[in-house]
């Protein structure tokens, strides 16, 4: 019966439209910068009276369930998390003062902003863009659009356009919520969001770009997750040029923000000697060196191999002594791998993956040995997202490439000691949707003619695919010396029925694409200098396509070796 008077009390206070006397007033102070939760917490100031039915915000609210406790003795109202914030204040003025409020109306105001300059552009170049204009400000064209989804189809851009300049248009929209201080999961509905309002409004004229609404958000989380991580890192480090500027590179809304709002952000209390901060785990490398690939005049040595490499694990016990069990948020977990090979003709191979750890578990239990090493396990799984640019100019072939968004998969990563040894297995598996070139469509086209295939497939010899991948890597250090290696492999089946003039289509044949490499590395840290790591690699990589009858398939082997600078 109490509960229910004191339930009864909050419903009447709620629907009071006078707002409460100041010292009934629940405030909340400004946001707590915590360095170890990589979060902003809210320290609430204690209440004169009943607290109002409130959540409050969180930019890295955690994936899973939250709790939160009613007004009086009513039970508790339990929400999903996923980097979501919530309110349900039944006073509005007091939501308009949180800061989640001024998070989101800043993000939504810088988004806004970069659309219009999209915007600007997409009208100054009108003359590139009119080709695609089929529809009207009018009920029939949104009728299309939002209700049938008759207009709803895949584009016919120029392959780059598609998987990395829309993704980089979304990484940046992802930049700016995530600048803002929202959480993961908000930060890609704004994106996702503004992706949806440039589809059917900025470019109100043209059918709605399917492949954009799924590869523009997606890849912006997938990269602009592990920037944004990166700009963290360095913007709690130690107060100098080099750190202030990589903040600024990596996430400059986050940055931008920050400067307007002095104190939000701390530095680190340990630091190395770059530094850099010393509780959070990292790996940064840059690698320089030569490639040679096998043909059959041969290996050919005309080739430069430079990369960077970045790895943070956002837990604080990893990598030292001690017994731990925690919940990993949205980006505890985040690498990025940019490495290519050029020669005189430009780049002759690239490829750039990353991977976000969505949430999930972390336990380890590690202790010293006694003899100066260490025992034990670390091992981290939760479900993952990343995304996946790769070329590759084949000899006698057309150039390979594929823009894959590593949509939803999981990762599975375990750490075992032993002494002075060290070995590390991960496993990535993820459901995928990308842009494919057919290894198979220009023997397909040679033999039978493009006459009623894809458009894309017809004019630019890729397509729209949903497919897997499957990345297990395992590295094996001892002292100075590690082994490692890598198998990545991806299958890719063509989507039916969805090309942009699907009416002209008569022959909608159906494609299939394999993409399988392994990746085998030896490194050495030179003696006196643990920056430095002298390595050889040799990696093999098979191509195999399939249209209708027709196949086609390519192989390749490179030598590299060279010089790693860890930091």
């Amino acid at each position: 019966m109490t509960a229910l008077v004191t339930l009864l009390a909050s419903i009447v206070q709620a629907a009071d439209p006078e707002p409460p006397p100041p010292l009934q007033l629940d405030p909340i102070p400004d946001p707590v910068f915590d360095p170890f939760a990589n979060a902003v917490r809210v320290d609430r100031a204690p209440s004169l009276g009943p607290p109002p039915f409130r959540l409050w915000f969180s930019p890295d609210v955690p994936f899973g369930a939250r709790v939160f406790p009613g007004p009086g003795n009513t039970p508790p109202l339990v929400l999903p998390g996923a980097g979501f914030s919530w309110e349900l204040d039944p006073h509005p003025w007091r939501v308009m003062r949180a800061p989640c409020f001024r998070y989101r109306l800043a993000a939504g105001a810088t988004i806004l902003a970069l659309m219009t300059y999209g915007l600007t552009d997409y009208w100054v170049h009108m003359s590139d863009n009119v080709v695609d204009w089929e529809l009207s400000w009018s009920t029939p064209s949104f009728y299309k659009k939002a209700w049938t989804l008759e207009a709803v189809r895949f584009d016919t851009n120029k392959f780059e356009t598609n998987t990395y300049t829309h993704p980089a248009a979304g990484t940046m929209t992802y930049l700016a919520a995530r600048g803002a201080g929202l959480g993961a999961g908000e930060s890609f509905l704004f994106s996702f969001a503004g992706s949806v309002l440039w589809e059917y409004l900025g470019e109100y004229r043209e059918k709605v770009s399917l492949n954009d609404l799924i590869l523009t958000p997606q890849g912006g989380f997938a990269v602009g997750e592990p920037l944004h991580q990166l700009g963290l890192f360095f913007e709690r480090g130690e107060d100098n040029l080099a750190n202030n500027v990589l903040s600024l590179v990596f996430s400059p809304f986050r940055y931008l923000h920050r400067r307007l709002e002095p104190g939000h952000a701390a530095r680190a209390q340990a630091r190395g000697d770059l530094g850099l901060p010393a509780d959070t785990w990292h790996r940064f490398d840059v690698l320089v060196g030569v490639s040679a690939e096998a043909g059959r005049d041969g290996l050919r040595f005309s080739q430069r191999r430079i990369g960077v490499s970045t790895e943070i694990i956002d837990v604080p016990a990893f990598d030292h002594p001690g017994v731990r069990t925690k919940r990993l948020d949205a980006g505890d977990v985040t690498s990025v791998r940019l490495v290519g090979s050029v020669d005189d003709q430009g780049v002759q191979q690239l490829d750039f993956v990353t991977r976000v750890l969505l949430g999930g578990v972390y336990d380890q239990k590690v202790a010293p040995d006694g003899r100066g090493g260490r025992r034990g396990y670390a091992i981290f799984a939760g479900p993952s997202s990343g995304f996946n640019y790769a070329k590759h100019r084949q000899e006698g072939m057309a150039e390979d490439k594929l823009g894959v968004a590593n949509a939803l998969g999981a990762t599975v990563d375990l750490t075992l000691h032993h002494g002075d040894a060290r070995a590390r297995a991960s496993v990535d598996v993820y459901a995928d949707f990308g842009a494919v070139h057919s290894m198979a469509a220009s023997a397909y086209i040679k033999g039978r003619g493009d006459a009623g295939l894809k458009t894309v497939v017809a004019d630019k010899r890729y397509y729209f695919a949903l497919g897997g991948t499957v990345r297990p890597t395992l590295s094996l250090a001892y002292r100075r010396f590690e082994l490692g290696a890598q198998l990545t492999y991806d299958f890719f089946e063509s989507i039916e029925g969805l090309d942009r003039y699907q009416e002209r289509v008569t022959n909608d044949v159906h494609l299939r694409d394999r993409r399988a490499g392994e990746r085998v590395w030896l490194s050495y840290t030179l003696p006196g200098d643990k920056q430095r790591l002298a390595w050889v690699e040799v990696e093999h990589l098979d191509r195999w396509g399939r249209m209708g009858a027709f196949r086609a398939s390519h192989a390749s082997t490179k030598f590299r070796a060279g010089i790693t600078f860890r930091f």
